[in-house]
């Protein structure tokens, strides 16, 4: 895996919930949108997050509403993206 690989995994596994969407081994995500998965909203909303950076582009990440709805925690993982991105 590359490097920026790797830190989305270690990023990823952060979040139990999500963590299983993705297939490190084939580099793959086994989905394509949060709107159909058993999430709650805080979730889906990170999974967009996740799923933006993942495929370098924007998958249904609404920022304001991530920076309403979020705990500080998690907006920090955003923001230490938003100040350092990368892209698996």
């Amino acid at each position: 895996m590359t490097n920026d690989q790797i830190q989305f995994q270690n990023m990823i596994e952060q979040y139990p919930s999500l963590a299983p969407y993705w297939d490190f081994e084939k580099r793959e995500v086994k989905v394509k949108t949060a709107d159909d998965l058993p999430l709650s909203s805080g979730e889906k909303i990170l999974m967009t997050f996740f799923l933006s950076v993942w495929f370098g582009r924007n998958v249904n990440f609404d920022i304001t509403r991530a920076a309403g709805v979020l705990s500080t925690e998690n907006k920090q993982v955003i923001a230490e993206w938003l100040l350092n991105p990368f892209w698996p």
